[in-house]
């Protein structure tokens, strides 16, 4: 093998790590009350593991850095330890981890839960019930078992199918509920049925009821960081995955996998390219460049999008929101793409001259946020780009020469004017 086809293979092997860096790395920390629920939970971590993902186990009690000098150590954060008291990471390191574009998922239980996992979870809009609550359904739950929290829950999210892709299978969920903040980054992933309601160890039921009950839920965040909360740590365990109701495999096994793999970033990822705007035709003996836009000019806009789906990049299909502002939004239009991911319009640009930003938004549930910027000045008319006779100032075309017929009218009348008086 030569030395050109090494360079080649090891230059496309670091924009290859490039890539998938940019998207989310492998680097997985896992935080554990105990390592014993590496055994527990082995068909949950093995299916990371087959992916390509580096787990480091720790226990809650280890100290451990997420980040030094605003390097980040882990691209993941998966925090099985809820009830550990000695959690070495603090609220605000988890938080500044979530800020740095990276992403954490969480499990809870209906035991005690440490202050920690609280703080991060109202950080993330979700308010977990007070300890030793937990979700009871008395039509809805496993039927060859006497616990009624042990409930069977199908209640997923409708309104973005690409967090669970279509799943329907009902799921076994035990643990504590929350409610979800009102927020269009919070998606509440999986709800309690309507005869769903929370009760303490007491016997004395909260007021979170109904679908209300918040079993999982997750956060989008505007710098495309997820955070998924689960209420129920066993839901994730080998036990579950590998229950049986009425002669039908339960959908813990199945649900586990599409919600890491969307909380990690393994789809639902945009990126845009090939943004170009240009006149759509220059006059010939236009003394105006044809790379300087001026008011009124007829543009086409053009922009690639395509989204991440199984460890590459595909066309997306969808819509985009175009706006062209100037501290105000003068245009504001919605474009369709083509199969190929083009989204293409023409646009008549406003009457007004100055620095417009023109801004290609996508926001759709589930995926994360795209926001291209382009930063235009749109120059006023040149003196000799203006029209010879306006239609619209004829009448002060009409104006100017009838002050002339009358002055030269009047002229005439002066100089030959004579009196009558003075001619006799």
């Amino acid at each position: 093998m030569n030395k050109s086809v090494i360079i080649s293979i090891i230059i496309a092997s670091i924009l290859v790590s490039n890539v998938f860096a940019a998207i989310g790395g492998k680097r997985t920390l896992v935080m554990l009350d105990d390592l014993s629920m590496k055994k527990s939970h082995s068909q949950f971590f093995k299916s990371l593991e087959d992916k390509g993902y580096k787990l480091d186990y720790q226990t809650a009690s280890n100290k451990v850095e997420l980040e030094k000098y605003g390097d980040f150590f882990y691209d993941h954060l998966i925090l099985f330890a809820p009830t550990s008291d000695s959690l070495s990471l603090s609220s605000s390191d988890v938080v500044k981890f979530i800020d740095g574009g990276n992403n954490v998922f969480i499990a809870a239980s209906n035991g005690v839960i440490s202050e920690t996992i609280r703080d991060i979870a109202t950080e993330c809009g979700m308010e977990i019930e007070d300890d030793k609550t937990s979700v009871f359904d008395h039509f809805n739950y496993d039927k060859q078992q006497s616990e009624q929290n042990l409930i069977v829950a199908d209640q997923f999210i409708q309104d973005s199918p690409i967090i669970l892709q279509g799943l329907t299978t009902p799921v076994l969920f035990k643990g504590v509920g929350h409610s979800i903040r009102q927020n269009p980054l919070n998606y509440a992933v999986l709800t309690g049925a309507s005869t769903a309601y929370s009760r303490k160890a007491s016997g004395v039921a909260t007021k979170l009821m109904g679908k209300k009950v918040g079993l999982v839920s997750s956060l989008q965040a505007r710098n495309n960081a997820r955070v998924t909360f689960s209420g129920s740590l066993e839901m994730f365990s080998d036990k579950f995955f590998n229950t049986k109701f009425e002669k039908t495999q339960v959908g813990n096994k199945e649900f586990s996998e599409n919600l890491i793999s969307w909380t990690f970033q393994e789809r639902g990822i945009l990126r845009s390219s090939n943004l170009s705007i240009k006149k759509i035709s220059t006059e010939s003996n236009s003394t105006v460049a044809p790379e300087i836009f001026t008011i009124k000019d007829e543009v086409e806009y053009s922009i690639k999008i395509e989204e991440f789906v199984n460890d590459k990049w595909i066309p997306y299909v969808g819509q985009l929101e175009l706006q062209i502002i100037m501290l105000d939004p003068y245009i504001r239009t919605f474009i369709k793409g083509d199969k190929n991911g083009e989204y293409t319009s023409i646009i008549k640009l406003p009457d007004v001259y100055g620095v417009f930003t023109f801004e290609a938004i996508v926001q759709k549930p589930g995926y994360g946020n795209l926001d291209t910027i382009l930063r235009q000045p749109i120059r006023p008319f040149r003196h000799d780009s203006y029209e010879r006779f306006i239609p619209s100032a004829y009448p002060y075309y009409a104006a100017c020469f009838s002050m002339i017929v009358g002055v030269f009218v009047f002229s005439l009348i002066f100089l030959f004017h004579q009196d009558p008086k003075k001619a006799l």
